[in-house]
């Protein structure tokens, strides 16, 4: 069976996610990682005009490389096959938790970004299988799934205090403030919105209303008009300081109707959805979120002073030399995926950060667990990995021990800021702020300090 009782609600069991004994998807010569993917083929066949480099096949070419590259472990290859989910289908997660654990059987199952949290537990827990993710999870999925889940980003709801934290402790929400919050009913952000509303309120802040909205019913449609009917509610109630905690696929609406209305609110982002706050997000944002603040552990290469691009620690520069001799293509950072033309110059896609630190963490736990592999030993391997180098995340650096099975240990406060092609060049290099004339999200000086740890 799939995903018996974890779209209904809440993981109650935490037996399911007891890690596995037996070396699942491990043959005499290969290791089997299934890899999730947009299937973006999909897409273009449904009539979808996508720049040429956004691929299904580019997307687990990230991977394929870095495999390759590390050749045997221990007498074996690593093999990565490819399962992609359909973007405008939500019942495709349950399709392919199917496809992924039952008819592959692999040895774990990763993603970079972008799979539905409340389908992870398909994976971790009814299917026991371990999975390995970029994007954040939450408290009861991770005790459910146990050693099977292991993320890059904190749980949701840590982001949520974290958020509130360093919103209320800096002195960026006033006393006097009247605060909204703009949720959803999707097990993830549900937590993560009750989360901060309950620390919030610990800090002595007056939370007016708080809106749920339905992300479960898989229309982005829908939803929008949700999010831009929520506008007059939080405005009824006194509200002028609103959270966003869902996606700008969900939320356009909202910001569309905060322009045309005029609503007075001071807005702050809650990362807690895939890619939300990322470089590569910021370029798909609607133009009217602009301004809006965001805590996150994901970094950019713009400078909070604005002087200059951000160079590349020593991890992210063999990264981008990795990226650039796996496809043959210049990056340029800063650059969404997919290139950037300007004028008829095409400045390349940046580097997609995290299949680099995710194999630059897995392969290592691996080739130390022996010839006799288990996810048992992998996992403890990873757990004993306290401190090692991330790209584009956590001040370049993070770790994982034990009661810590996510990598990230800071945040920083970031702030969205609009660039176009037609935007110029300042005398700082720099386009309003941002690397390359797109979207950007840039880092802001909180009493001097770019980077605050983590709060659970």
């Amino acid at each position: 069976m799939a995903c018996a009782g974890l779209l209904a609600g809440m993981l109650v069991s935490p037996a399911g996610g007891a890690a596995r004994t037996a070396a699942q998807g491990v043959t005499d010569d290969e290791i089997e990682i299934v890899v999730l993917v947009a299937d973006l083929t999909q897409l273009r066949a449904q009539g979808f005009n996508l720049p040429a480099k956004l691929s299904t096949e580019r997307l687990l070419q990230q991977w394929t490389y870095f495999a390759e590259q590390a050749g045997k472990i221990n007498g074996r290859r690593i093999k990565i096959t490819g399962v992609g989910w359909n973007p405008l289908d939500v019942t495709s997660f349950d399709s392919i938790c199917a496809r992924a654990t039952q008819d592959t059987k692999p040895f774990l199952v990763a993603v970079n970004s972008g799979y539905r949290q409340d389908s992870i537990g398909c994976i971790t827990v009814d299917n026991n299988t371990p999975f390995f993710s970029g994007d954040p999870a939450y408290a009861a999925l991770q005790e459910a799934s146990g050693k099977n889940l292991v993320t890059l980003a904190p749980p949701a709801e840590a982001l949520a205090k974290t958020t509130a934290q360093v919103a209320g402790k800096q002195d960026l929400v006033p006393d006097s403030a009247k605060i909204g919050i703009l949720s959803a009913n999707s097990v993830a952000l549900k937590a993560a919105g009750d989360t901060l509303e309950r620390e919030l309120k610990k800090q002595k802040l007056d939370v007016v209303q708080k809106i749920e909205l339905n992300t479960l019913q898989g229309d982005n449609a829908a939803t929008n008009r949700e999010a831009a009917a929520s506008v007059e509610t939080l405005k009824a109630s006194g509200a002028d300081t609103v959270f966003v905690l869902p996606g700008f696929t969900s939320t356009a609406g909202f910001f569309q109707e905060v322009k045309r209305t005029g609503a007075d609110f001071d807005i702050f982002l809650v990362d807690t959805a895939a890619a939300a706050c990322t470089q590569f997000g910021a370029s798909r944002t609607p133009v009217e979120a602009a301004g809006a603040p965001c805590v996150t552990t994901w970094d950019t290469r713009a400078l909070p002073t604005a002087d200059g691009v951000k160079e590349d620690s020593e991890f992210e520069a063999e990264c981008r030399e990795q990226w650039e001799d796996n496809f043959g293509d210049r990056t340029t950072p800063g650059v969404p995926a997919g290139d950037l033309v300007i004028n008829g110059v095409t400045l390349g896609e940046d580097m997609t950060p995290n299949p680099c630190t995710m194999m630059s963490l897995l392969i290592p736990a691996i080739k130390k667990a022996g010839r006799n592999l288990t996810w048992a030993k992998v996992h403890r391997n990873l757990m004993k990995t306290t401190s090692a180098p991330g790209a584009y995340m956590s001040d370049g650096k993070g770790g994982f021990a034990d009661g810590k099975p996510y990598f990230a240990n800071d945040v920083h406060l970031q702030r969205l800021t609009v660039a176009t092609a037609s935007t110029p060049k300042d005398a700082n290099g720099t386009y309003n702020g941002c690397p390359q004339p797109t979207n950007c999200f840039i880092p802001q000086l909180v009493d001097g300090r770019e980077w605050f740890p983590i709060v659970e």
